[in-house]
């Protein structure tokens, strides 16, 4: 994992594609990271982004692959710790969620077949 300490502005964003599974801490200040689920992209101005605020000495990973907007919350400056995961860790999350797809496809046929055999 590579941590990066940055320095927040209040008023700028910090706007980058991120990983899933990267941290990102506010260690002397508020951070707001805004983001939006990648699946719901072709939705455009219809779905409403996810915003989170980090405290400070809080942490917050990233769920997926997304692009994100960091900034500062209030009139001062906040330094933080952006840590990427390395390609490893990325190609183990994809196999977690091919698994967990497949997983969730056959529950669904199965219920699904369930739902057929039950007497109206």
């Amino acid at each position: 994992m590579q941590a990066i300490r940055q320095c927040f502005y209040p008023g700028q964003l910090n706007a980058r594609h991120h990983r899933a599974g990267t941290q990102v801490v506010a260690i002397d200040g508020v951070l707001r990271l805004t983001y939006r689920d990648p699946a719901l992209d072709w939705l455009l101005t219809l779905t409403s982004p996810i915003s989170i605020e980090i405290d400070e000495g809080g942490c917050h990973v990233l769920p997926y692959d997304t692009f994100v907007e960091i900034e500062a919350v209030g009139s001062a400056a906040v330094n933080g710790i952006v840590s990427v995961p390395g390609r490893r860790n990325a190609f183990i999350a994809a196999i977690g969620k091919g698994i967990a797809w497949v997983g969730s496809s056959v529950r669904a046929d199965d219920q699904r077949s369930g739902e057929r055999k039950t007497p109206g």
